[in-house]
């Protein structure tokens, strides 16, 4: 999976004239979605560098068999691995990847290695996810900046090394791209053999091509993690690192999520008449600061397990007025806002994970530590993204 469907009209029509059928306008979509590969020029991707070869240990696949989910992902500490959120989360033919099924797989000279996520066994495999969504809409505000996953594994694999995850401003970024010290590193559907593939000299910009980041920026939520790019893209390069080179080595910038595109409209009286071949502007990838502090916990802190343990962190989030969902033991949206919404009110970062230490701590404190004020409430139990 390379990306998502979305779809939004982004200018009122530009031109308009007058034909046999009537008048017709001319308008313009902007999308962000799936494509079958998104080159741009000619194809720059080849074989990894010989002083990159060490980084094929730590980038693997997700794959899960039923939907037939195939999605790139990194490791990000010896029992972590980042993805893009759509290869979790999304729907395909109606049906939603199954997190028990699903595994990372890791080839590396000799060694073939797959882990389920963790907590599968126990039946809870999305406690041990944390997300920046789980919902992707064809309306604005789109979510691809937040379209990132990090899963716990079952068994810490991740043998050969970590990668360097670097939040960094996108001016530098910007910069360094200028100075061609971005590349990306992916497995791709249609790059030889499924072999990891290289593409370097790649460009990040706020505005590409004749469309101003001013008129983007609109139409995402956390347009401030949205990096655009133009790394030569196959399919199931989605959840790959673009990283950027320092002298301390390479390090990882962005997550890349998707395809940003556009497609010329015909309109008569608001209806579309004719739709013209899309347009690909860029491919779309998230910050890395959107999720780089939640690594360490999610790598080191033990998630509750049982519907009872659920229910009672349930029902102390209630009494805080910060969760307004049913008290069913099932781990969902709500329970993962009212988390964040908690972690955010004590100054901690917003996990959203159902950790053992939270439900101690909540018990802890006790219902004496209910928060009234009624803006805040409004604000908490605000459906997750």
């Amino acid at each position: 999976m390379l990306g998502r469907a979305f779809a939004v009209v982004r200018e009122v029509p530009a031109a308009a004239r007058r034909v046999a059928s009537g008048v017709l306008a001319a308008g313009v979509m902007l999308s962000v979605g799936n494509a079958a590969a998104a080159v741009f020029g000619e194809d720059t991707r080849r074989d990894v560098p010989q002083s990159y070869a060490h980084m094929a240990g730590q980038i693997g696949m997700i794959y899960e068999p039923d939907t037939q989910t195939l999605c790139s992902a990194f490791c990000v500490a010896p029992n972590v691995v980042a993805t893009a959120s759509h290869c979790l989360f999304q729907p395909r033919k109606g049906r939603l990847p199954n997190l028990f099924d699903m595994s990372f797989r890791l080839e590396y000279r000799d060694l073939s290695l797959s882990s389920g996520i963790a907590g599968r066994m126990a039946g809870t495999p999305k406690h041990s996810v944390a997300v920046g969504t789980t919902r992707f809409g064809k309306e604005p505000p789109l979510s691809a900046p937040k379209d990132w996953a990090l899963a716990k594994l079952e068994r810490p694999i991740c043998k050969f090394g970590t990668m360097n995850v670097s939040p960094r401003a996108t001016d530098e970024l910007i910069e360094a791209s200028r100075e061609r010290r971005i590349f990306q590193l992916s497995y791709h559907w249609d790059y030889t053999h499924w072999k990891l593939a290289y593409s370097d000299r790649c460009k990040i910009r706020r505005s590409f091509k004749g469309i101003e980041w001013r008129y983007i920026r609109q139409h995402f939520s956390g347009a401030d993690d949205l990096l655009l790019h133009d790394c030569d893209t196959g399919g199931a390069s989605s959840g790959s690192p673009i990283l950027m080179d320092t002298t301390d080595g390479p390090v990882v910038v962005g997550l890349n999520v998707g395809t940003y595109t556009r497609t010329r409209l015909l309109l008569s009286q608001g209806d579309v008449v004719r739709r013209q071949k899309p347009d690909i502007i860029a491919n779309t990838a998230v910050n890395v600061r959107a999720f780089a502090p939640v690594i360490g916990p999610l790598a080191t802190r033990t998630m509750i397990s049982t519907e009872r343990e659920v229910i009672d962190l349930q029902k102390e989030l209630q009494a805080r007025n910060l969760y307004t969902g049913p008290i069913d033991g099932i781990f969902g949206r709500g329970t993962r806002s009212a988390i964040r919404a908690y972690e955010s009110l004590r100054g901690e970062t917003m996990t959203g994970l159902p950790t053992r230490l939270l439900l101690t701590t909540l018990i802890t404190e006790g219902a004496g530590a209910a928060i009234e004020h009624q803006n805040v409430r409004e604000w908490a139990v605000k459906p997750f993204d």
